[in-house]
């Protein structure tokens, strides 16, 4: 890696080591304070001094890595000018996470958590980037990019404004396959898919999410690519004008798009289609139903 390059990666790797490291202390704290979800929900009920110190820690370390990762290193000019725009990144992250939080300790706790991160970033030198190891390729895209990506998927797969294959109405293309996630995961599909993508040249996916910007969608390289639904909601993945998608919904299903990508799978699995999803609830021949009883 260059310098440049090598610092970009050490903020992300300090920024997902301190989240971890933080986020395990909250989940410490909330076992020594017997903290159960239902208590949110209890007039009066408020956060303890102790969790005020600790969970806006890991909040501004993911805010801030979200940021960072908006950065390209390569577009910037030098070292030093890396430098003020991982501190711009940082200031933006805490800005924003002053705005939501206002109990005193709570910012605090930001603003000491926020100026560890400068405090890291200006003591690095030229020997300490050699020693930083490679993160696989994640980059948060722009507004204009996700616009340009969700028109690609509702131009050629009708994605948009509600549920896809195999929770969507009407008649399953010929080519859309989709699985409960227990039989997906059982035959790995993410390495079916990895393969699949190799095979084709695709390095990188875009992983757009049911509830988009403002909140991230990004740019990854394919060692990372794993079809989830999270915190985004339902997430589509694809690449640039490759005639493919992979879509991870709400109800435990996995569903696989493209002419060629669903002749790999078939061809991996000659018995596809004695599993094809049947539902979100899990059973014994991994299909799933929409049964609760």
């Amino acid at each position: 890696m260059d310098d440049t390059t090598a610092l970009h990666t050490a903020a992300r790797r300090y920024c997902q080591q301190r989240f971890a490291d933080w986020s395990q202390s909250y989940k410490d704290l909330q076992a020594r304070e017997n903290w159960q979800i239902e208590d949110s929900f209890t007039r009066g009920w408020t956060y303890s001094d102790d969790a005020y110190r600790i969970f806006p820690r890991y909040r501004i370390d993911e805010a801030i890595q979200v940021e960072v990762e908006r950065l390209t290193p390569d577009c910037v000019a030098s070292l030093e000018a890396l430098r003020r725009c991982l501190n711009s990144a940082c200031d933006v992250a805490e800005t924003r996470l002053h705005g939501e939080l206002t109990t005193p300790i709570a910012r605090d706790a930001l603003h000491q958590e926020a100026d560890d991160f400068r405090a890291y970033i200006s003591v690095l030198n030229t020997s300490d980037l050699r020693s930083i190891e490679p993160l696989p390729y994640r980059r948060v895209i722009d507004d204009l990019e996700s616009r340009r990506l969700w028109d690609q998927l509702k131009r050629m797969w009708g994605i948009g404004g509600g549920h896809w294959f195999p929770l969507k109405e009407g008649p399953v293309p010929p080519n859309v396959i989709a699985f409960h996630d227990d039989f997906f995961r059982e035959i790995d599909g993410v390495t079916l898919l990895h393969n699949a993508l190799k095979a084709q040249g695709i390095g990188r996916v875009f992983q757009l999410h049911e509830f988009g910007p403002p909140a991230p969608e990004y740019e990854i390289g394919l060692p990372i690519f794993v079809p989830t639904y999270g915190s985004g909601g339902e997430q589509y993945s694809t690449s640039e004008l490759s005639g493919w998608v992979v879509y991870a919904s709400h109800e435990s299903s996995v569903t696989i798009g493209g002419d060629w990508l669903t002749r790999d799978i078939e061809e991996k699995l000659p018995d596809w289609s004695q599993h094809t999803y049947k539902g979100p609830y899990s059973t014994q021949d991994l299909r799933g139903t929409w049964e609760t009883k």
